[in-house]
This record gives structure tokens, sequence and C-alpha cells, in this order.
């Protein structure tokens, strides 16, 4: 399609910039114009940038086809960084979350700590003081009962004395077994905080680590993207340098078909009627004797056997290129595809020929030559495809045509010459 369009853009260029005259094209200074010489000379220029403008278009097809591969993998590659800083913003909130818990957990350990130490402080007071107190309690119990008699004033001091030093036995031992409960159990909160902080750390390294991971998958991402970008810009300099070329091999085809037509118009009588000739020798014209609708020229190939004009070697097959379709589409649908010489040359001359039919006669096809303007090229140039001895006639409609014996057996067919 996009070819299409280009060779549209190159006939709509000529029609404005060049609509009745082209650039006189001639033969070198040391031909003589009106020798066949000079004829081939401008036949084989004219094949020559036919043959680059084909490998052009294919060309121009391959950098086509690079750009969508490429504009793929460039919307496939944003995509993928697309998802990267999502999944990497992601782990940023997940990160900072951690480390919010992290300085809970913090404050809680060093207000846990703190705790503990003030716990630690008092316990330690109190023990000295219980340990004073049982101290005292146990000098008082080494002393008779007799000893307690004598020391007190009546017998009820003696009772008090007593149950004051069992009462406070026992709240002491009573203390330091609750104190031993709390500073047991503030360790084992401190410890269980400071595993919650050390599994939060641990998981949030990990996440810095995914993170750096990601990142650097992000780089090596964004630097696919460039040489993506860069290899798609280049494609589209080669492409709009090939249009260009295109664009001016197509003018001068233009100017070597002209020039060619003016040479036929000069010198027609030229052209080889019989005898053995070579390949590209002019042996007639383009038109439309005989049963024929229509300004064209009916080609076949066939190995020495069956219908002369019939055909029998499929021409396509590398003999002649098939290239992309026109702008002509037939009564059938059928696109119209221009033409190229592959193994042989083509057997018609012009800017373009558009082959119109290819399924007559077996092999047989049909061949149009086309200005740029898109208007036929009346009268173009009819060459022989390889050497060998030529013969002419009229058929019983009264078409013209021609058809040679080649060297290896073969025979070509040329119908429906002027």
């Amino acid at each position: 399609m996009k070819k299409v369009l280009l060779i549209t853009l190159v006939s709509l260029i000529f029609l404005i910039s060049f609509p009745k005259e082209s650039r006189a094209i001639s033969c070198p200074d040391y031909m003589d114009p009106s020798s066949i010489e000079c004829l081939d000379y401008l036949r084989e220029q004219l094949d020559a940038l036919s043959k680059e403008n084909q490998n052009i278009e294919e060309q121009l097809s391959d950098e086509e086809y690079k750009q969508l591969t490429l504009s793929q993998k460039l919307t496939y590659i944003a995509n993928q960084i697309e998802q990267t800083e999502k999944v990497i913003e992601s782990l940023e909130i997940e990160i900072a979350a951690y480390n919010i818990e992290i300085s809970i957990l913090e404050d809680s350990i060093e207000d846990t700590e703190d705790s503990i130490s003030l716990s630690k402080q008092e316990i330690n007071q109190l023990e000295d003081s219980v340990n004073q107190r049982i101290t005292e309690s146990y000098k008082f119990s080494f002393i008779g009962a007799l000893e307690l008699f004598l020391d007190s004033k009546n017998f009820s001091e003696i009772l008090r004395k007593t149950k004051y030093l069992i009462s406070t036995r026992e709240k002491d031992i009573e203390h330091l077994e609750s104190y031993t409960t709390m500073v047991e159990d503030l360790k084992e909160k401190e410890e269980e905080l400071s595993t919650k902080k050390e599994e939060l750390q641990t998981a949030r390294l990990a996440m810095e680590d995914q993170q750096a991971e990601l990142l650097i998958e992000k780089d090596n991402l964004s630097s696919q993207q460039a040489e993506r970008k860069r290899l798609l810009a280049e494609s589209k300099k080669k492409e709009a340098e090939l249009e260009a070329q295109y664009v001016e091999n197509t003018k001068k085809l233009a100017d070597l078909d002209a020039a060619i037509i003016s040479y036929i118009n000069k010198y027609g009588d030229q052209a080889v009627n019989s005898g053995y000739v070579s390949a590209r020798t002019w042996i007639g014209r383009m038109g439309n004797s005989g049963y024929s609708f229509g300004d064209h020229l009916h080609f076949s190939l066939n190995n020495g056997s069956g219908d002369l004009c019939g055909g029998n070697i499929y021409v396509l097959s590398g003999y002649f290129t098939q290239g992309s379709g026109s702008w002509i589409t037939g009564w059938d649908g059928w696109v119209w595809p221009y033409m190229y010489a592959g193994t042989l040359p083509l057997p018609i001359a012009g800017p373009y020929v558009i082959m119109s039919q290819n399924y007559h006669h077996g092999t047989a096809i049909d061949l149009i030559s086309y200005n740029t303007d898109h208007t036929k090229n009346y009268g173009a140039p009819i060459y022989a495809v390889m050497s060998g001895e030529l013969y002419k006639g009229t058929d019983p409609y009264g078409g013209k045509y021609a058809y040679i014996i080649h060297d290896n057996g073969w025979r070509s067919c040329y119908l429906h010459l002027q």
C-alpha cells in the first residue's frame, strides 16, 4: 500500500512539475543518434533504472516491515517500563510503611528499655532494703524466747514483735518474687520487640534489593527503548533517501522513455522484421491489431512444442518478476501488478509495465506500457527476450505478431503489434 501511494505521489509530481515535456536525454556524442546502437543504449539505461527502482521498492518494503517491528517493540518496551515503574512505586510505599513500623517499634523498644532500667533500679533498691530487713529478721530469729521475754516489757509486746517479724519476712519474699517476675516479663517483651524489629529490617532490606534490581531492569529497558528509537529514526531516514532516489529514477525513466519514443517516431523503419536477432533487439511496437481490446502485448514462452503462442513455460517463475499492485483494478477485482525483469529482460519498454492478465492460454500474460501520468504508452517498443531467429506475420483476424525460435529451442510469441 505504501509503495502504491509513493508511485501515485511520483505521478502527481510529474503531472504538476512536468505536464508537457521532459528533460532531453540523448545518446553519448560518439554514437550516431539514428543508429540501433543509440536505441540499445537508451534501452539499457531504461532497463537498469527499472531494475534499480524494483530494488528500491524491495528495500522500501523491508524498511516498512522493519519500522513496523520496531514500533511494536517500542510499544512493548514502553508497557514494560510502565509496569516496572508501578511495581517500583508499590515497593517504595511498602518500604516507607516498613520504615514507619520499624520507627514505632524502635520507640517502643526504647520505652521498654527505659521502663526496664527504672524497674531494675527500683528492684535493686528494694533488694538492698529487703536484704537488710531479712538480715535483721534472721538476727531476731536466733533470739530465744527468754531473751525476747526479758527484752520486752510485757507479753503483748512480745506477741506484737513476733508477728511483725513473721509478716515482714513473708512480705519481703513476696515482693522479691513479684519483681523477679516483672524483670523476666520485661526481658521477654524486649526480646520480642527486637525480634520483630529484625524481621521488619530484613523485609525492608529485601525490598530495597528488589527495588534496586527493578531500577536496573528499568534502565536496561530504557536503553533498549533508546536503541529502538535510534534504529527507527535511521530506518525512516533511509526510507526517505530511498523514496527520493525512487522519485529521481522515475523522472529519468520518463525522460528515457520519451527519448525512446522520439527515436521510434524518427527511425521506426529500423525495427528488425526478420532474421537472426540478439536479446533486447527492437522488433516492433505495442498495439491492438487483430482480436484485441485495447493496446497491449500478449506474450508467452514455450519449450518448442504445442501451441506456438499458448505458452507452456511459467514466465513468473523467475524469468519475469511480479511486483506490488498498481493503481488499476480489473473488472474481476484483481489488482493489476507492476512487472519487472528477472533472468530475462521485459519484452516491452515503458516507465511502468503492468500485467493486465495472467490466466489465459495457460502461462501466457498480457502486458501494457504506461507513462508516468498513468496514460497508455502507445507505440511502446517491443523487444526480443533472447537471441534467435525472428519471424513476423499477420493472423486471420488481422493481428500483427512476431515469434522467435531461440537458440535453446524455446519459442517466444509477441501478439497484437502495431
